[in-house]
């Protein structure tokens, strides 16, 4: 029951640990390394009895993360950014495996420790990346995609970069023992990739026939572990199999449905690999030697994320990216315990450099998601201390702006800026992004190049006089931000936001937005639409429904503004007077028959107020006005009327097969 009992352990720790993180607002993971301390053998009080067959099972549970990992990671997801997440990342590994080195040479340590060291904190930890930005309702931002992409690029190349160590310590510095890993990496990866391309579909497929999600699931779960042990016993890392499983799965037309189902079983085993690396840490030792791993976390994390800032800035990635990746990539990858573990096992690291380097890992993975925190504060204290530039703009009309619109975000912006520019209204848009920038003066929309956040690029917008603004930015802080700062220059004009939290009423009593819209709940509107379009449902009955809906999804912003619900209120009773449109199939009881002569109005409560024929709309027929078959009636009516009258209409209208001719007997 030994192994029972700390498994037992290990998740009433990780449980009230998460709750702890939770309450504080931060990531699960840092609740699990805290839990792992607190039942670790170095604490006392209630411990683990055998960490070993503990850690056993965390090996499969950093695989399974990894798997998983691979499977959110699509190589169709980075290709708009693979100069910076394949040439940026690579750079960085050269140069942060120099600065490791220099560390080392300054502390004295040999120049295999101090490359096993660089193997270790060269990359970034990209669940505990993932998990921080998703807390913070931040994932999918442009800055949270070159993270991710970045810190998933570097745990590939990590891997070679260690079978390389362990070859360096076993045959020296020789161009053969250099070059035989990577060439068998390479060869792997290679390998693995023409497997996922003609053989695991086709095995999916055949499992997936079964309709068992039990069976989907384990055959899933197979395949990432299988080609797990398969790369362990060629020489290379387990999870780096597994990782690469999942990449290629990913691929195919089931990874979507391949993660979904392993989520459950990879947080459960992600659970005790986490809390099995607080467990390794020793709070005495740390306490004995804080002051050099502090400064090795400084050094390494701090040096690395410079780097990294430096770089993403050198591929043109600007205003709050770098400052997002300098704090934001600070926790090192999980890969670093199997690296440092593969450095033991070999003999190239000495217990104590490696309990220092273990350390070191676990440190920054504890002040990985508080250091990432200062990226608000931080970037707007920069943005106050920069000095102005020169103010890049096309297309900006020549003579002053005044009641125009500012449009501030992303691609959303081209189908308003396109409808504004048909009708004639003026408008401008500012972009950050000088590839969007370089784009849209091709196309020829008024733009300005900058920060929308900043005073001088909305002093050239105009925005004292301008009558509306449009923020369509993803990211939760920077919409914030511009959101403040152009309230600050116009506290009269209208703001239209998209939604970037679960409680937009928050936002709006800070910054007072007029309107926000919430993407998901819109779409989700737009596909009901359909579905009751789809099934023959009135028009108006339609709208009268989702206006209910939408006023529910909407009920903290409606409450919070009072003129907000007023408008609502006044638009869905606009929506009661719409016209609906009702088809005179061939056959209907009203073709011949003149306005007068039907007694609509008497007898269904309708009244006609337009006729669509031949592609002419005749407004307000007469009494003595005649209807013909295809002829489109414009109808006004409550929504009970208007669909008795469609109901009419259906059931007085004789079917094709009906309408036909029947044949006779000829005998």
């Amino acid at each position: 029951m030994d192994i029972a009992r700390d498994i037992i352990i290990v998740i009433i720790a990780g449980l009230f640990g998460g709750l702890a993180a939770k309450k504080l607002n931060q990531p699960l993971i840092l609740g699990y390394i805290l839990a792992g301390i607190a039942v670790g053998s170095y604490t006392g009080g209630i411990t683990i009895s055998n960490i070993s067959q503990i850690e056993s099972l965390a090996e499969i549970g950093v695989a399974l993360l990894l798997f998983s990992l691979g499977l959110e990671f699509s190589l169709k997801s980075i290709l708009p950014i693979r100069a910076v997440a394949i040439g940026g990342a690579s750079i960085q590994i050269l140069l942060t495996v120099g600065l490791c080195v220099f560390i080392g040479n300054f502390l004295g340590w040999t120049t295999l420790s101090s490359l096993w060291f660089a193997g270790a904190v060269v990359s970034s930890s990209t669940a505990i990346i993932m998990k921080t930005l998703s807390s913070r309702g931040q994932l999918g931002t442009l800055s949270s995609l070159v993270m991710l992409s970045v810190s998933i690029v570097q745990d590939i190349l990590v891997i070679p970069f260690m079978v390389l160590l362990i070859n360096l310590n076993s045959s020296g510095f020789s161009a053969g023992g250099m070059a035989f890993p990577v060439v068998k990496v390479l060869l792997f990866v290679g390998v693995m990739f023409y497997i996922g391309a003609r053989i695991i579909p086709i095995l999916l497929k055949w499992v997936a026939r079964w309709d068992s999600g039990e069976l989907f699931l384990l055959a899933v779960t197979a395949i990432g572990l299988g080609i797990g042990y398969l790369s362990y016993s060629i020489g290379l890392s387990f999870a780096f199999g597994a990782f690469l499983a999942g990449i290629v799965l990913s691929e195919s037309d089931y990874g979507r449905r391949a993660l979904s189902d392993l989520i459950p079983v990879r947080d459960v085993f992600g659970l005790l690999f986490f809390v099995t690396i607080g467990m390794l840490l020793d709070p005495v030792y740390l306490a004995s030697t804080l002051g050099v791993t502090l400064g090795l976390v400084a050094a390494a994390c701090l040096g690395k994320g410079a780097i990294l800032a430096g770089v993403v800035r050198l591929f043109g990635y600007g205003n709050v990216i770098p400052l997002a990746v300098f704090f934001g990539m600070i926790p090192i990858s999980e890969i670093a315990f199997i690296v440092l573990q593969a450095g033991l096992s070999s003999g190239a690291l000495p217990r104590e450099i490696y309990s220092l380097f273990l350390n070191t890992v676990i440190l920054s993975m504890l002040l990985g998601p508080l250091i990432s925190g200062l990226t608000a504060p931080v970037y707007t204290l920069w943005k106050k201390m920069l000095r102005t530039s020169e103010i890049q703009t096309v297309n900006i009309p020549g003579k002053e702006m005044d009641r125009h619109v500012i449009l501030t975000g992303g691609s959303l912006l081209h189908q308003t800026a396109s409808i504004l520019r048909h009708l004639r209204m003026p408008y401008v848009i500012i972009e950050p992004n000088h590839t969007a920038f370089l784009r849209g003066r091709e196309e020829g929309y008024p733009l300005i190049l900058g920060d929308p956040s900043q005073d001088v690029i909305l002093d050239a917008a105009e925005t004292s006089s301008a009558r509306l603004a449009v923020v369509t930015v993803r990211d939760r802080i920077q919409s914030h931000e511009i959101i403040k700062a152009l309230r600050r220059k116009n506290k009269n004009m209208r703001i239209l936001a998209i939604s970037v939290g679960d409680t937009p009423a928050g936002l709006i009593e800070k910054t007072a937005v007029q309107g926000i819209v919430n993407p998901d709940v819109e779409a989700g509107l737009e596909m009901a639409r359909q579905v009751l379009l789809s099934l023959e449902f009135p028009a108006t009955s339609v709208q009268n429904e989702l206006n209910a809906l939408r006023r529910t999804f909407y009920a903290p912003l409606i409450e919070s503004i009072p003129e907000y619900g007023a408008a609502n209120q006044l638009r869905d009773a606009a929506c009661l007077m719409d016209m609906e449109w009702a088809y005179l199939k061939k056959g209907n009881p009203l073709t011949g028959k003149s306005l007068a002569q039907t007694a609509l109005r008497q007898k269904h409560g309708v009244s006609v107020v337009a006729v669509g024929r031949d592609g002419q709309v005749i407004s307000n027929p007469a009494g003595d006005f005649v209807f013909q078959d295809k002829d489109y009636l414009g109808i006004i009516g409550d929504p009970e009327r208007n669909l008795d009258f469609l109901a009419f209409l259906k059931k007085s209208t004789p079917s094709p097969e009906d309408a036909a001719p029947k044949s006779r007997n000829p005998s």
